[in-house]
């Protein structure tokens, strides 16, 4: 345990290195992240099985020296040494993304709460990144993440009560006060009860909007894996968590709505030219570029929504929660 501290002092007086240790660290889960992603919502595969990666093509074993982070794939221009399959540029991605994620951990979270913080919020970036992955590609949320990630949240609330307290300022969190705690209480029981709260209450609100909207528009206006996902938020970052998550997700979501629906519109209207004038539509392409792009995961807005309210919460509850405000009401 000595050497571990002796070690984190060391890595904290030399910040270049913090940053580049974990890059590497960020790049070897994003390796990782690249296998679950592919893996997980297919039939007969899992992360165990099979042990070794292979080309999905051609089925070859990959070797240790082509499996590894960055390197790899920029040797191999990302083809496979046996059959020269393209494997895409999504590896590359997930590798080079959760690389600058780790890093930005490290800078928010390494100095102020010490490694076994660190620890906790990176095993949550590397969930969040597969899971964000998985229903941008499949339109599912994977249980072992959402419904997982309920009991892992309080344990990462018992052991880093900050998850709860860092956006808070020092006072009690939303909803722990209900159980009669105060600033002067153990800060572990503090997280505690928030995430108990947090979970509950975020369940019971997204089951509600889940509800009111479906009965509303007539169809199911939210994914059942949403919801437990942002219980799952809440049980890791509070009530007050998993509402800032809400609240930024559905503002990235409009977004990234609206950008789908102008793509698709684009997309019908090149098409369209291409066939020719002779053929006759039953509807312009601003109608089925609507139809077609309105439907979109709410998961990666949401993810987005968390990863901001995990690497910088004082930084969102301050601007969503007070600056925000002021500026709609012009003052």
């Amino acid at each position: 345990m000595r050497r571990m501290s002796d070690l984190a002092g060391l890595l904290q007086e030399h910040p270049p290195f913090v940053d580049a240790f974990l890059a590497l660290l960020g790049a070897i889960a994003g390796s990782f992240a690249s296998a679950a992603v592919y893996r997980i919502p297919r039939e007969g595969t899992s992360l165990l099985d099979p042990k070794r990666s292979h080309c999905p093509a051609c089925g070859a074993r990959i070797r240790w020296h082509d499996n590894l982070p960055l390197i790899s794939w920029l040797v191999l221009r990302g083809r496979c040494r046996d059959c020269r399959s393209r494997f895409g540029a999504g590896y590359l991605v997930h590798e080079v993304g959760l690389a600058l994620l780790f890093v930005a951990a490290g800078r928010s979270w390494a100095a102020l709460e010490g490694p076994v913080a660190l620890g906790m919020v990176l095993v949550a970036l590397t969930g969040l990144w597969i899971a964000a992955a998985i229903d941008f590609r499949h339109l599912i949320l994977p249980d072992g993440i959402t419904l997982g990630g309920i009991p892992a949240g309080f344990a990462a609330s018992a052991l880093v009560p900050a998850l709860h307290l860092r956006a808070a300022g020092g006072r009690v969190p939303w909803g722990a006060s209900a159980f009669g705690l105060g600033p002067d209480d153990p800060q572990a029981l503090i997280a505690l009860a928030s995430a108990a709260v947090g979970c509950a209450g975020a369940w019971a609100g997204m089951m509600t909007i889940r509800v009111v909207f479906s009965r509303l528009l007539g169809q199911e206006a939210m994914g059942l894996g949403d919801v437990k996902y942002l219980a799952a938020v809440g049980a890791w970052l509070g009530l007050e968590g998993a509402v800032l998550t809400l609240l930024i997700g559905v503002f990235a979501g409009a977004i990234l709505g609206v950008l789908n629906v102008v793509r698709m519109i684009v997309v019908v209207a090149a098409r369209r030219r291409r066939r020719g004038s002779r053929l006759s539509y039953t509807h312009t392409p601003w109608f089925v570029g609507w139809l077609a792009g309105r439907t979109i995961p709410f998961g990666p807005p949401l993810i987005l929504g968390t990863i901001l309210v995990l690497l910088a919460p004082d930084r969102v509850h301050a601007w969503v929660l007070e600056a925000w405000p002021r500026l709609a009401a012009g003052r």
